[in-house]
């Protein structure tokens, strides 16, 4: 369907709505800059529409330079710009958004910066009209962005229906839907189905995860004398301040937003401005459809009103005359004597086949970088294989790969065996954890309690627990759960020179776990087994003893606060399902404890809420 026919619809479905900034309170109310002056360098990269491989590509070529090989800020006091369009086309969406995420905190700690700027693909998503186009949601990033439950549960459907030979070998690859055809046609017809429950909780699970960090980026940004934006400002738009632009699409989008969740709340009618809009920020292609020698003037004059002496875009991606380039210059991808840049050179291998490429500003001097990647390797330089694994890849790799190594483990009552396990090019320490005392025994102790604690842990959409899978080593049963290597534990971090590279995060993820705790009834006076990695994320490593069959409070897990996402979570609690997800490790009476436990942190969150005030409680 046209953007043109997008916004007619928008504009007869949701009539003038007046006050919206002062229903959202202050959601928004600390502006987010927009324009900086004085930086040395600039890097701007446009629609990657989930290739991610390609992303590091970029990232970690010579020219580029702004990661290492293992994918970590070596870019300095460089300010990182990636155009928008991260999602749909590809497959691989999530894992760009992790990584743009953790190298937003890892430059900002190197006095650099990185700026995820909104596109039409993330508007799309954030509002749910990307499952409306065929192809726009791939498999892969469809069941990234589901609920786990829900996801579990379809999955079961495709498990059953396979031959039994199938089924375990579906079972045995962890269903891995990068690697079964069969798994990855599944969701296929699901989404085509366009089942109103799945789809919703794909538009749901993909906000509760991403669309709050993603509505609180810019639309367009001023670097310099330089304006970037993902389809371009055209004359009518360039006599807005920047900041209302950026505002005026944060307030829109966290209406829709806020209506999905509660349409109760916000179902008084709606005027957007710039959501859906054809001539927006986010959809905007007059810079590259319109003639030169038509459109010099209105360049100039959008120019001029912006105080810019060039706009960098994406959105517009073009077929090279003559055929597919290997490499990307200046003259392709300029236009208007080098005063408007697009970018979009189509650098998703699944979607276009183009070519990688990048802007750059270097003390006032502007270059293109841009060429494939077997024309890197002539020149010896090869991309890295590294990329996070997501939890389902890394739990593969725990069930499967082969044991290379093993020595004594951390000590303790658990006693567990430190391995090394290698499959293809990877290799990963981890755990092996074998002592089996399940309740009723007087001193339990058993790898069920970690086991049920991950699941769990994924049942809320948390990431506080490693992950960890049921498997025999030598003949021994156990599970072995992935080893964070180089962690120190909290009291360390604490007391330690760094801060947080983001302390609003760290502070969201440690009333979190004490929330978790408390649910599973866990020691939280025991601070060694809580670490910090050296990505600074946090995690909880033994549940051994955990899931007491009572509904007396953990010991020293005192709840202070939650995340909004967790507590949605905690609200749409259902005894039956998480059963399903625990009861292969738990006992009866650990389950019907467990339950009850969480109708329990509900009501104390709940007059944490009524005495303190929402705000002070929900992070």
């Amino acid at each position: 369907m046209p953007i043109s026919r997008l916004w007619r619809r928008a504009r007869r479905a949701v009539p003038l709505w007046l006050g919206l900034a002062f229903l959202l309170g202050s959601a928004f109310a600390a502006e987010t800059p927009c324009q900086w002056t004085g930086i040395e360098r600039v890097v701007a990269v446009a629609d990657l529409h989930g290739d991610y491989e390609r992303f590091v590509f970029i990232l970690t070529h010579p020219e580029i330079g702004l990661v290492d090989r293992s994918l970590h800020w070596t870019g300095g006091k460089t300010h990182l710009v990636q155009l928008g369009d991260v999602l749909d086309r590809g497959p691989r969406a999530k894992a760009i958004l992790d990584l743009i995420q953790r190298l937003e905190r890892e430059a900002a700690e190197a006095g650099g910066m990185v700026h995820m700027l909104l596109g039409n693909h993330e508007e799309m998503n954030i509002t749910g009209i990307a499952l409306d186009y065929p192809d726009y949601v791939t498999p892969e990033q469809f069941v990234s962005f589901l609920p786990w439950d829900l996801r579990r549960e379809r999955e079961s459907q495709y498990l059953q229906s396979l031959p039994p030979e199938a089924k375990r070998e579906a079972e045995a690859a962890g269903l891995d839907i990068f690697a079964d055809a069969g798994l990855r046609e599944f969701w296929r017809k699901t989404i085509a189905a366009k089942n109103p429950e799945v789809m919703r909780a794909y538009v749901m699970g993909f906000n509760d995860a991403y669309g709050d960090w993603l509505i609180r980026r810019n639309t367009v940004i001023k670097i310099n004398d330089v304006v970037y934006a993902h389809g371009g400002i055209n004359e009518a738009l360039s006599k807005t301040p920047l900041r209302e632009i950026n505002q005026t699409m944060r307030d829109e989008l966290a209406f829709f937003q806020g209506r999905m969740r509660d349409p109760q709340q916000y179902r008084k009618p709606f005027h957007p401005k710039l959501v859906y809009d054809p001539d927006s920020p986010l959809w905007f292609r007059g810079l590259a459809a319109k003639s030169e020698e038509e459109a010099a003037g209105e360049v100039d004059r959008i120019l001029a009103n912006l105080g810019a002496k060039a706009m960098v875009i994406g959105h517009n991606y073009f077929r090279y005359p003559g055929g597919r380039s290997p490499v990307v210059t200046r003259e392709l991808v300029s236009r208007f004597q080098e005063k408007i840049w697009i970018m979009d050179t189509g650098i998703s291998s699944m979607s276009y086949a183009g070519v990688p490429s990048a802007f750059i500003e270097e003390n006032g001097a502007f270059r293109v970088w841009g060429e494939t990647e077997e024309v890197a390797e002539r020149s010896g330089i090869r991309p890295p294989p590294l990329r996070p694994l997501s939890p389902r890849e890394m739990e593969t790799l725990l069930r499967a790969a082969a044991v290379t190594g093993r020595g004594p483990g951390p000590g303790g009552r658990t006693d567990a065996w430190k391995l090394t396990l290698e499959s293809a090019d990877l290799v990963v320490p981890a755990l092996f954890k074998y002592v089996d005392r399940p309740r009723p025994d007087p001193i339990p102790d058993s790898y069920r309690y970690d086991l049920a604690a991950y699941a769990l842990n994924q049942y809320l959409g948390l990431e506080c627990v490693p992950p960890i899978v049921a498997r025999s080593v030598e003949d021994v049963p156990g599970a072995v759960q992935l080893f964070i290597d180089n962690a120190k534990t909290v009291e360390e971090f604490r007391s330690g020179p760094l801060a947080p590279r983001d302390p609003v995060a760290f502070e969201r993820a440690m009333a979190d776990l004490v929330v978790f705790q408390a649910l599973v009834h866990d020691d939280c006076r025991n601070a060694k087994d809580t670490l910090v990695g050296k990505d600074g994320h946090l995690y909880r490593v033994d549940f051994s003893e955990a899931f007491d069959p009572t509904t007396r409070d953990a010991p020293g897990c005192d709840i202070r606060k939650c995340s909004r996402l967790l507590y949605r979570r905690l609200l749409a609690w259902e005894d039956e399902t998480v059963a399903g997800y625990l009861g292969r490790y738990l006992g009866a009476d650990e389950i019907k404890a467990l339950n009850a436990r969480s109708r329990i942190v509900v009501r104390k969150i709940r007059l944490l809420i009524r005495s303190l005030g929402e705000s002070n409680v929900l992070l």
